[in-house]
């Protein structure tokens, strides 16, 4: 048994349960949707109302309809649907009508990509290894002749995939939508978005394996991975702030604001997003050098640094991406889970 029968052994049964069919509409809603409606929609509000009722259909169908294979056919309508109807009303609307800039699909696109991605991709993998101790097919998983290191492998690769192919799809679909619908739409554009979103969801995949080869029992392993996702979203900026409290005026933002804030992956793989579309003030979701939310100005100087540098951000990302899942690879080599 190598990692490649591990590989296929694994991915048919995270497909017979619900979990790929989940990460693909999460995946799907949060990408090609999401687009699709600011291309339909002028007034956040019923952009909004629409987004909120398309959510609750999808996760209704996650619950009451049967199979997993009823679940993809009624998400993959769902999603044909809403493309089609784009099409159709961006060609119904009027020639010199407003049409939506390629800056609000980064900004809609890379936002949500930023949280859910994380989410999906440690839902798919916490309980890749654990689960296995507790139904006792370790055993077997162990038992044949292939290695911690194969069988460790081929469960990465396994749920790399699930979350990887779905995430593929949908940002594809996106940049068809972008790129005839959007007023300055550049397909490269979001295809070097989906390039930079992989290793994104490659780190989580990692951080949600390393937790399920530390964890006795899956509710340990989830415990981990919501603790991982709290420290990145909350307590990393947490400390930045903390930081700032000793000094009289927190503006302009010292050196060290962004050394500490931009080594957190969250925040590396946002500025990387911005490399796909014009930021004059900077990405909303993350602090500018000089000023919180504006424009530079004489007052509040640069501060110039290449820790907020995109070299810096891509650094940063692929240096986690590689070192979460081996982290849980050496641990995993020499624990006993027999």
């Amino acid at each position: 048994m190598t990692w490649r029968d591990v590989f296929r052994r694994d991915l048919r049964s995270v497909y017979r349960s619900r979990t790929g069919t989940a990460v693909a509409a999460i995946l799907a809603l949060s990408t090609v949707v999401a687009v699709g409606l600011f291309a339909l929609a002028e007034d956040t509000a019923v952009l909004g109302g629409i987004g909120a009722l398309l959510t609750i259909v999808v996760l209704l169908a996650l619950v009451f309809v049967g199979s997993p294979r009823s679940i993809a056919i009624t998400v993959l309508a769902f999603t044909v649907i809403a493309v089609g109807v784009t099409f159709l009303v961006a060609g119904l609307r009027p020639a010199e009508a407003a049409r939506p800039e390629m800056q609000l699909a980064v900004v809609s696109v890379g936002s949500a990509l930023s949280v859910l991605l994380p989410l999906v991709a440690l839902v798919g993998s916490y309980a890749a290894l654990v689960g296995e101790r507790e139904t006792g097919s370790v055993r077997f998983l162990l038992g044949l002749p292939n290695s911690r290191t194969d069988a460790y492998a081929g469960k990465y690769l396994s749920r790399a995939a699930v979350v990887l192919v779905p995430l593929a799809v949908g940002l594809c679909l996106t940049a068809v939508v972008v790129g005839l619908t959007f007023a300055d739409g550049s397909v490269l554009g979001i295809v070097g978005l989906t390039t930079v979103s992989i290793p994104y969801a490659l780190l989580f995949v990692g951080i949600g394996l390393s937790a399920s080869a530390y964890a006795d029992t899956s509710n340990r392993s989830v415990a981990v991975v919501i603790a991982a996702f709290v420290v990145f979203r909350v307590g990393w900026p947490a400390i930045q702030l903390l930081g700032l409290q000793g000094l009289e005026d927190p503006f302009p933002r010292p050196e060290w604001f962004f050394w500490v804030g931009r080594t957190n992956p969250i925040n590396a793989y946002v500025k990387l997003t911005t490399l796909f579309a014009e930021f004059e003030y900077g990405h909303p979701l993350i602090s500018t050098p000089g000023t919180m939310a504006g424009p530079f100005s004489p007052s509040e100087p640069a501060v110039e640094t290449i820790a907020t540098s995109h070299w810096f951000a891509a650094v940063v990302l692929l240096a986690w991406t590689v070192l979460a899942p081996i982290a849980g690879l050496l641990y995993f080599r020499d624990r006993d889970v027999l």
